[in-house]
């Protein structure tokens, strides 16, 4: 039975692959057919008077997106063979070449060699587009991560505002090789567009640009077609979601905003309270002459009042509770670009979908923000170490300068001791500590951004089930199906396909049974939540810093020679942190019905389902090279180094099917 199930889903899941077409677009069963994967001869017939979309890849298969230049209906088909150009990139970082995730963030010299020519081994029907079609290739980066952009003869830089596109072309039939060279101080650069078209004047192809980018626009708003109005003017009937998306996000930046810069005061004085705690207590313990450094036995009974109720620990617990609530309020900020992620998903492509990426996202955001705290905890407590003994060091040395070495004059001027230490901390070595204290708490605030995210995406599962995707959480035949699988209102032939798999007893219908039980807790949950909650998406956290922040004294007094209770090295290991905070995140994920569930089948395999995500997600950043080929657009009409080597061939040689014919082919960089 259980190999006949695994069968049948295969059968299935073939079926529907192959003869479903792309969830872009298609009417008709003529059009559905057309998504069989078809000869590279073929392909290219295809291809004649029509604005070709795909991704490029190594070799096989490729999945092309075809409409006609007016517009209209999208296509879609798989075809064998090559592509009518090969497009190669290699990078390099201050000299070495390097994979392209090695550039994410990176600074420094960044070099990018990009090569485009004809592909000799491509079919010979294709290797005509590429003899008559001139090419482009264009991309972006943000200007605030670069410092100096420069590139070959030839080539165009400019800047438009906030971003840097860099271009270049070929006359048909020949390659394009561009070299750039980025002065990075946090690199990042978006996907390389490459653009093939013909046009009788530099104005005309940046006219033909302009077009082919708007046409690329178009498949995501095909996929989304159901949600926009027929001109794209608004948000069709997303637009109250989209509505009340907005202003949970501009309401959270406005928290994030107020919040941080409160509670960083808030941390500041915290901070200040217990240094001077710190020291007012090594005084206490100083005896003959105070000298120029840190006396050790002082310092060691300083380390044990950390315990008790003495002035000392209350400090040491006003700081990690500062600490908490500085790194809680950045939760405000992930939980906003959360949400902004998520109107840009709708937009792009509907609700489709965005229940399980929500959930996916929770649990994702939950378990990264929790290692990344703890991880964060045990660097603060390391960083401490050398702070609170540099700290010390200035501290012992102004306040041997203020009494001339006389302890009794100690207590009366350990304040201007205090202050005249706070007036160093961002110079010398104590200023290098204190960059490793900063570093820390960074790293603390970027997990709390992690945490928020999945706080805002579990907190819009809960307040708006009947939003996303429109699915009635019934348990119903009909809305289960459209639970599991929401392609299936769109497309015939999959939905017979599904169905078959469906009405298996150990298959669909138990996974049937498994989504019932999913709607009933999520009905569950959303009663229990009450009315919508439009105060903020951010939950206070439950992790205590207290724990880790007060074992650097410890390790203090083990590193000279005391008996010190806890190293460093243990930090993350206490309290709710580490692995303990993860298994409470994951038992608070799991505590909701459905996140339990969602992973599961009976024999804890992968559901085996047709899945249209690869075309959303091809058909948004093909899209996204929209803006790479506008600006690139808006050079050519200012004239510059790109009209003027459009300017250096013949604009016009070849047949009119293939001059018809307009090629966007996108490298993905990440």
């Amino acid at each position: 039975m259980r190999r006949a199930w695994i069968q049948l889903c295969a059968a299935a899941t073939v079926a529907a692959c192959t003869a479903a077409p792309c969830a872009v677009a298609i009417a008709g069963a003529a059009e559905q057919a057309a998504a069989g994967i078809v000869s590279a001869d073929a392909a290219a017939t295809r291809f004649a008077r029509h604005d070709v979309f795909t991704m490029a890849s190594g070799a096989g298969a490729h999945r092309y997106y075809l409409m006609t230049p007016s517009g209209g209906d999208v296509t879609t088909m798989t075809a064998r063979g090559r592509l009518p150009w090969t497009v190669d990139v290699d990078y390099a970082l201050n000299g070495p070449n390097v994979d392209m995730s090695a550039l994410d963030g990176a600074d420094g010299t960044v070099q990018i060699h990009l090569h485009i020519a004809p592909d000799q081994q491509a079919d010979g029907a294709a290797r005509r587009y590429a003899r008559q079609l001139r090419l482009f290739a264009a991309f972006t980066m943000p200007a605030n991560g670069a410092k100096d952009v420069s590139a070959d003869d030839g080539a165009a830089v400019e800047r438009h505002g906030d971003t840097i596109v860099v271009s270049s072309t070929a006359a048909p039939g020949k390659p394009l090789d561009m070299r750039v060279f980025v002065e990075a101080t946090k690199f990042s650069m978006g996907d390389i567009a490459v653009a093939a078209l013909s046009a009788d004047s530099p104005a005309a192809y940046g006219d033909g640009l302009r077009a082919l980018g708007a046409q690329s626009a178009t498949l995501t708003e095909a996929v989304n077609k159901a949600g926009r109005s027929s001109d794209g003017s608004d948000d069709g009937a997303n637009a109250a979601f989209l509505a009340t998306l907005t202003q949970l996000r501009d309401q959270e930046r406005t928290l994030a905003k107020q919040r941080i810069a409160e509670l960083k005061k808030a941390h500041q004085r915290a901070f200040h309270d217990y240094m001077a705690a710190y020291v007012g207590s090594y005084t206490n313990h100083l005896s003959g002459s105070i000298g120029t450094k840190t006396q050790m036995t002082a310092l060691m009974g300083t380390a044990g009042e950390l315990k008790g109720d003495t002035p000392l620990a209350r400090a040491v617990t006003g700081l990690a509770t500062a600490v908490n609530n500085v790194s809680d309020a950045y939760q405000h900020v992930g939980a906003a670009d959360e949400v902004d992620r998520i109107i840009t998903r709708i937009r792009q492509q509907g609700t489709s979908g965005l229940t399980e990426d929500l959930r996916q996202t929770a649990g994702e955001q939950a378990r990264i923000g929790a290692q990344m705290y703890s991880d964060g905890q045990g660097q603060l407590s390391r960083a401490m170490i050398p702070y609170s003994m540099a700290y010390t060091d200035v501290y012992t040395s102004e306040l041997n300068d203020l009494t001339g070495g006389d302890l009794a004059r100690a207590g009366a001027c350990k304040a201007e001791a205090i202050a005249a230490t706070n007036a160093r901390n961002g110079s010398g070595t104590l200023g290098d500590d204190m960059a490793g204290v900063d570093a820390a708490m960074a790293t603390l605030a970027s997990a709390r951004e992690h945490t928020g995210a999945a706080n805002a995406a579990e907190q819009i599962l809960q307040r708006f089930p009947g939003e996303l995707g429109g699915d009635d959480a019934s348990g119903s035949g009909a809305d289960i199906r459209m639970q599991l699988q929401p392609v299936l209102r769109d497309s015939p032939l999959m939905r017979a396909a599904y169905e078959q798999w469906l009405d298996d007893p150990l298959g669909g219908q138990a996974r049937a049974r498994r989504a019932a039980r999913i709607a009933d807790a999520e009905k569950r949950q959303q009663a229990a939540h009450g009315p919508k909650d439009m105060s903020t998406l951010v939950t206070p956290s439950s992790n205590d810093a207290s724990a880790e922040i007060s074992k650097y004294a410890g390790s203090v007094t083990k590193s000279i020679g005391g008996g010190g209770s806890s190293d460093a090295e243990d930090s993350g290991k206490s309290g709710k942190t580490g692995g303990d905070a993860q298994r409470q995140v994951s038992k608070e994920i799991s505590e909701d019905g459905w996140m339990a569930l969602v992973d599961a089948n009976p024999w804890e395999r992968a559901f085996i389902a047709a899945d249209t995500q690869p075309f959303i997600d091809e058909a948004v950043r093909i899209a996204s090279a929209r803006t790479a080929l506008d600006l690139t657009a808006d050079g050519l009409a200012k004239g510059g180094a790109l009209a003027d080597e459009v300017a250096k061939a013949p604009m016009r040689a070849g047949t009119g099917d293939v001059l018809d014919t307009r090629f966007l082919i996108v490298h993905g960089t990440r």
